[in-house]
Formats: C-alpha cells, sequence, structure tokens
C-alpha cells in the first residue's frame, strides 16, 4: 500500500534577475512560512537543485538529454486524502500571491498514490534540514519514449529502472515520482505574473530520486550489474533526461506533522539544533509559536 494518496511535483524556476543563493533562500525562508501554515499537507520536501552537479550521476552519458532545464527547485508535497489536498488547494492565496517575489514560473506535476512510493530508504535521517552531508542524492527527472502507453511505460520503468537500483547495496535509497500529464487548460491555481504553462513536448513524465550514501558508494555502483541494467533500460525508456543533484532538502512537514524547520524556518531550527537548545522544542514553545498574537503592528509602506 501507498502511504500517501498523491504527491505533487512542483517545479520552480527563479524569478529572473535574483541571485540563485537569494531564491534558495528566500523560498525556504520567507516563502515555507506561508506554505508551512497550510493546511492538509502530509509531508513536504523541499529540494534545492543544482544541474551541474547532476552530471556525476552514473550512466547519463547513456541517457538522451532533455531541453526542459532553467528550474532549480522541486517541492515535494504529499497528501493522504482528497480532502486535504481539497482543503490545502482551497488555502492557497497567500502563497500564490507571494510566489512573484521569488519565481519565475512554476509547474506542478501529481503523482498517483499508487505510482508515488520509496522502494528503499536506508538514510538516516527521514527529515533533513539543508546539507546532506557525505550523502550525494540525484533527482533524476525522465520523459517517456514515444509510442508506449502511459500505463505501460510507468510499469516498465519501476521494474526496469527502479527495481535494480534498490537491489544495489551502494545505493541508500529509491523513490519514484510518475506524474499524470499536465494540463495547461485546467490550471487553476494561478499566481499573479508566474508562468504555469509547460509544453507538452516539455512535460516531464516521473522523477527517480537516487542517494549514495557517500562518493566511494557512487565509484563503487560504477560497474556493476545495477549499473549497466540502469543505464539500458533508461536509454531505452525515455527521449530525454534532466539529471541535477540536490545540494539541500529541507523538510517542513512529515507524517502530518510540521517541523521544527517549518515552524521557525531551516536556518533558525539549525541554530536550534547546532546549539541544542532543548527548550526551543519543548511542547510549551511550540504552542506559543503556533498560538496568535495579541497585537501585531501592520506594516505600512
Amino acid at each position: 500500500m501507498s502511504e500517501v494518496h498523491v504527491a505533487m511535483m512542483n517545479l520552480l524556476w527563479p524569478r529572473s534577475g535574483i541571485a540563485r543563493q537569494w531564491f534558495y533562500d528566500y523560498w525556504s525562508g520567507a516563502h515555507t512560512q506561508i506554505s508551512s501554515r497550510l493546511p492538509g499537507i502530509h509531508q513536504y520536501f523541499e529540494h534545492h537543485l543544482d544541474p551541474d552537479l547532476g552530471e556525476g550521476m552514473p550512466g547519463i552519458d547513456a541517457w538522451t538529454q532533455s531541453d526542459t532545464n532553467g528550474f532549480f527547485g522541486d517541492a515535494e508535497i504529499t497528501f493522504a486524502n482528497e480532502r486535504d489536498l481539497m482543503e490545502f488547494a482551497a488555502n492557497l492565496n497567500p502563497l500564490m500571491q507571494d510566489e512573484q517575489n521569488v519565481f519565475d514560473k512554476t509547474v506542478s506535476y501529481q503523482a498517483p498514490g499508487g505510482f508515488t512510493r520509496s522502494l528503499k530508504d536506508e538514510t538516516l535521517n527521514q527529515s533533513p534540514n539543508g546539507n546532506l552531508g557525505d550523502q550525494l542524492k540525484f533527482m533524476i527527472y525522465v520523459q517517456s519514449a514515444d509510442g508506449i502507453s502511459r500505463e505501460d511505460w510507468r510499469n516498465a520503468f519501476i521494474k526496469r529502472f527502479a527495481q535494480p537500483l534498490r537491489e544495489s547495496e551502494h545505493i541508500s535509497k529509491v523513490r519514484y515520482r510518475l506524474v499524470n500529464f499536465y494540463d495547461n487548460d485546467a490550471v487553476t491555481l494561478l499566481a499573479p505574473n508566474v508562468s504555469n504553462f509547460e509544453a507538452p513536448e516539455n512535460q516531464f513524465d516521473g522523477c527517480l530520486e537516487v542517494v549514495f550514501p557517500d562518493a566511494m558508494a557512487r565509484h563503487r555502483f560504477v560497474g556493476t550489474s545495477q549499473h549497466g541494467q540502469s543505464r539500458a533500460a533508461l536509454a531505452e525508456l525515455t527521449r530525454g533526461v534532466t539529471c541535477h543533484r540536490a545540494i539541500r532538502t529541507f523538510t517542513v512537514y512529515n507524517h502530518g506533522e510540521i517541523t521544527l524547520a517549518g515552524l521557525r524556518t531551516p536556518q533558525m531550527a539549525a541554530q536550534i539544533e547546532a546549539l541544542g537548545a532543548r527548550n526551543q522544542v519543548g511542547e510549551e514553545n511550540y504552542r506559543l509559536m503556533l498560538g496568535e498574537h495579541t497585537f501585531f503592528p501592520r506594516y505600512h509602506p
């Protein structure tokens, strides 16, 4: 059984004219403080992506590169049921109003629960907050080959690409999100001054997350039978691939509960954890932070 009803794959293009680090910092800071207050979320992982480092994924030389690059973020949000998804969508206006501050374009794909799954997860921290240490996390975004139905392609992708990687002793995590077709005409959650259009020929059909525990494990993976199988399978099953490395992952929600990073921003959560400030994570402080203030001076520009 899948642990979620649906998973979003929200790909994010930085606003023109702002530095990449500003994009990362605003998204994980100010923007996240809005999204983390929205109802209905089961899990929320923010993946900060780097396409250049993505070229370090073993086997990438055998895959046809897609022309759909330009995004540097993946907001992975899951929902436990349809009711929670609808409640989230009904309360999105504050987030939509803020998107124009940091994004030029967002494309929000949905992966049904049956096609969202972690086949393997031996990572030490399932709610990471920031840098991933020695781990190398690759996000492989794929476009399905022509002439095959979506159902047949999904089954082949799981069986021939994802499952062999799960069997590798050198890989600590394998997770897939195989998404539905993105219908531009059906998009209703529109942010001002932000594009939500993606041409059908540029759309992705899924993403596979692959984590190596360290650089040595990645090197040991090369030349194994699983490496050979994955190279051949993806070359045959796709017409285009974009591979990024996640340089940071922030966990805002997990299993329906807000994390310290979601409550206080990832940056502040890192300070609290580094100093071991146990009082900051106590029940009394959580109630204080989640409560309403009796007075807040309005900002007037």
